[in-house]
């Protein structure tokens, strides 16, 4: 396939797979009866297309230039721009978030993007077990967030 439209599937991806992640962090913070802070649609879709592009090229990157990509150095290469997407996003809600929401937000693209792989592989175990595993982690984190 070509490295342009590598990039661009990739970035393409990374945009959706953070919107989704923006939509379920809204979500459960409605559940947990609490403000997430968002800003309007239109910012927070420029917000995700930067972040998007980030993520985007670092996948392309790993993808391309690692030969070993296949195996756990291409995850350890990701760090860094998931890093960068999780302080971006911070910056952009430095007043309305706390110290957990860019880490959440991160946590539930990778759910999603780990649930979404599993099952365009076939995985289907693997996608329910990861997604009960996650509804059952967020489900605990929000009876305790309820409590307090």
């Amino acid at each position: 396939m070509h490295a342009t439209i590598l990039f661009f599937t990739f970035r393409a991806a990374a945009f959706v797979s953070l919107g989704a992640a923006v939509v379920l962090l809204g979500i459960f913070y409605g559940v947990i009866n609490d403000e997430l802070g968002l800003h309007r649609p239109g910012q927070e879709a420029l917000v995700a297309g930067v972040a998007s592009l980030i993520e985007g090229t670092g996948v392309w990157l790993v993808v391309l230039f690692i030969p070993a990509a296949q195996r756990a150095l291409g995850l350890r290469a990701m760090i860094i721009p998931a890093l960068v997407v999780a302080l971006l996003y911070k910056l952009v809600h430095l007043e309305d978030w706390g110290r957990f929401e860019a880490l959440l937000l991160l946590m539930f693209q990778v759910v999603i993007g780990c649930v979404t792989a599993s099952l365009f592989f076939g995985r289907f175990e693997a996608a329910f077990m990861v997604a009960a595993g996650f509804a059952a982690v967020m489900t605990v984190i929000a009876l305790i967030a309820r409590s307090l």
